[in-house]
């Protein structure tokens, strides 16, 4: 056999090398994903902050809708799931007690959504708002197009708080709102940080 046709099953071989390597190579986002809950965006100990006031521990359920995965345009699980992040029942052993405490979304968009009256708008370099009931913040501006959504430039994290949480916690709306803010910038952080467009 000549060398010239070597040539191409030697760079199939670089090629196949290269992939494995980069697959198995640790990066952020997998690190984080293996570390933290709801795919990798919140550290336990945040996860638990916005909550009734009545213990347990802290569970996240990382759910994906019917016929989210087909329709999605990524491979990537993170716009077609739903974190539910919950409290288990201390007196509930079986685990079906549990109570639900907020969820956690990440979607994007050709245009960002207003704020809500009463909403608290972000400054210093986040975009987004932090309300009673719902708060809404953007991943920095670079994040579309590492995230495969170069049409949609805005990629909102959304955090929707039960209201068993605002129950639990006598409707103090200020102490709620601190807590999703914590919450849901440590979210947009550690999202941002996965796909290296932090700013």
């Amino acid at each position: 056999m000549r060398k010239k046709y070597l040539v191409l099953p030697a760079v199939l071989i670089l090629a196949a090398a290269v992939v494995t390597t980069v697959s198995l190579w640790p990066t952020e986002l997998k690190k984080q994903r293996r570390q933290n809950l709801c795919l990798g965006m919140l550290t336990e100990r945040t996860a638990g902050l916005l909550q009734d006031g009545k213990g347990g521990t802290v569970m996240a359920d990382e759910f994906v809708p019917d016929g989210a995965e087909a329709t999605g345009t990524s491979a990537d699980p993170v716009f077609s799931t739903i974190c539910f992040v919950n409290r288990e029942n201390a007196e509930d052993k079986s685990g079906d007690g549990l109570r639900l405490q907020y969820t956690l979304d990440v979607s994007s968009s050709s245009t960002p959504s207003e704020a809500p009256k009463g909403a608290t708008t972000l400054e210093n370099g986040r975009t987004g708002w932090v309300g009673q009931r719902q708060s809404e913040v953007q991943l920095p501006a670079g994040c579309a197009s590492k995230m495969r959504r170069p049409d949609e430039p805005y990629v909102t994290v959304t955090l929707k708080v039960s209201p068993v949480a605002i129950a639990g916690r006598d409707w103090d709306y200020a102490s709620l709102m601190k807590d999703s803010r914590t919450v849901i910038l440590e979210a947009v952080g550690n999202l941002a940080e996965q796909y290296g467009c932090a700013t």
